[in-house]
């Protein structure tokens, strides 16, 4: 994930709002392929209907400080229903938008610099249709079309302006990696200090007609999923990259391509084949994990230029904020040696790679379960100056460990057993109780299935 920083997005508002020639020219060199080329992408986008059974009504429940938000049916139904049960929680979510300069200057700089314009003819149809639903219900609160849209489509604005700090970590492991055989895959969402997202963090469960349900870990007014699971066994999540010379402002959002791939696939391989013909715009880093065939994929690409790694056979991968191949590293922003990126990865590979030789005694390899996976996520040992972070540190800026990056939300997914865990609450994220989940439960087929364990604290 991308940490949005306040300076970049005012000066990028002030060109904005300026009028200049930049605006001009980006308007000039889209104008010309965007609809053919989106329209006829969209065209192939349709999926076979398969059965999926769920058994909930659309509604709200709060667990442990959770909103669980249930939804059901077309896509401008969901999104009606997520205006609807979520409406007290977007009203304060335009409060934070209206206050909050980072988030405010997103919307006006999409809207400026024409990006409002492309996310309505290169969007997902479900992603503009939840959001028109949200907006039938909301919209005289605040919660207008073009700030639903903003949230959906930041990630390509962001990236377009190189604006922010590159955080988030994700590691997969399975077979000899792990202590039962089966796949975990753990992830941290970092996006710094952002008061709501901590504040309202929502479990979204989504039975899409005529797709695969899905959950999200989200928040109110979020379309466009950063880590989920389906009914499949598929778990995915987003690292944000930066390129200064591989992006494109025709193609597809990366987090909404996500959605997509939740809602339409089963296997790796069909991830795989979607991926590697998808029309990309940005930089990212993305892993995809299912459980049932024990299989992950990294995928590391930018607009023109992509590469992908299954697992070995030794069962472990893992990826912060930079490709880690010869063939991608051109194509990326100019980071420094002791980075955050850098330092995060190297930690990784001393808890998870049995290759990696280092003096510490802490390797997890061969032993990960769903603690374990949780005490990768908590790390705080910094790989270069040999120390640990003290306790709760949260920091957006400097952090080299795997825990002091601004954390979100922190998830351990076994899509096998369709369970994941989740740490939310008062800050820092990571240091709090994991709370199981089971996707039995969530889609109503069996109101006794609970994870196990149920906690990890």
């Amino acid at each position: 994930m991308r940490v949005w920083t306040v300076v970049a997005l005012i000066a990028m508002t002030a060109v904005a709002c300026s009028g200049g020639e930049v605006t001009e020219d980006v308007a000039a060199d889209v104008a010309a392929d965007v609809v053919a080329d989106v329209v006829a992408d969209v065209a192939g986008d349709v999926a076979e209907p398969q059965t999926w059974t769920v058994n909930f009504e659309p509604g709200l429940e709060v667990r442990d400080g959770m909103r669980i938000v249930r939804l059901k049916g077309t896509a401008f139904e969901m999104g009606q229903q997520h205006a609807t049960f979520l409406n007290d929680e977007l009203k304060a979510g335009v409060a934070f938008l209206e206050s909050n300069l980072e988030l405010g200057a997103l919307e006006v700089v999409a809207r400026e610099f024409g990006f409002l314009d492309e996310a309505m003819v290169q969007s997902y149809p479900d992603i503009i249709d939840e959001c028109e639903g949200m907006v039938d219900v909301a919209g005289e609160d605040g919660w207008t079309m073009d700030r639903c849209m903003a949230l959906a489509y930041g990630e390509v604005v962001l990236d377009y302006f190189e604006a922010g700090l590159l955080q988030c970590s994700q590691f997969a492991a399975v077979g000899p990696a792990t202590t039962d055989g089966e796949l975990i895959h753990g992830r941290n969402l970092d996006w710094g200090d952002m008061s709501f997202l901590l504040e309202y963090p929502v479990v979204i469960v989504r039975a899409p007609t005529d797709q695969i349900p899905y959950v999200v870990v989200g928040f109110p007014g979020n379309v466009a999923a950063y880590n989920g699971m389906n009914a499949a066994g598929l778990s995915i999540a987003t690292n944000e990259n930066g390129s200064p010379n591989d992006l494109d402002r025709v193609g597809r959002s990366t987090v909404q391509t996500v959605n997509y791939m939740l809602s339409h696939f089963s296997t790796i391989d069909e991830v795989i084949d979607y991926v590697t013909t998808s029309d990309r715009m940005t930089a990212e880093n993305m892993m995809v994990a299912s459980g049932d065939e024990k299989r992950a994929v990294v995928f590391q690409m930018t607009a023109a230029h992509l590469y992908y790694e299954e697992l070995g056979d030794d069962g472990v991968n893992f990826i912060t904020n930079h490709f880690t191949v010869e063939q991608m590293t051109p194509y990326e922003d100019e980071k420094e040696p002791d980075s955050s990126t850098y330092l995060r990865y190297r930690r990784l590979r001393q808890l998870l790679d049995p290759a990696y030789e280092t003096e510490r005694t802490d390797k997890l390899y061969g032993h990960v379960g769903v603690a374990e996976a949780a005490s990768v996520l908590r790390d705080r040992y910094n790989p270069q100056t040999m120390t640990e972070y003290p306790k709760g540190t949260f920091d957006v800026t400097t952090g080299g460990a795997i825990a002091v990056n601004a954390a979100i939300y922190s998830i351990v997914f076994k899509p096998g057993d369709r369970m994941f865990w989740l740490a939310h609450g008062e800050k820092p994220i990571p240091d709090n109780t994991f709370r199981g989940y089971n996707l039995n439960e969530l889609f109503g087929n069996d109101p006794a299935a609970v994870a196990e364990p149920a906690l990890v604290e």
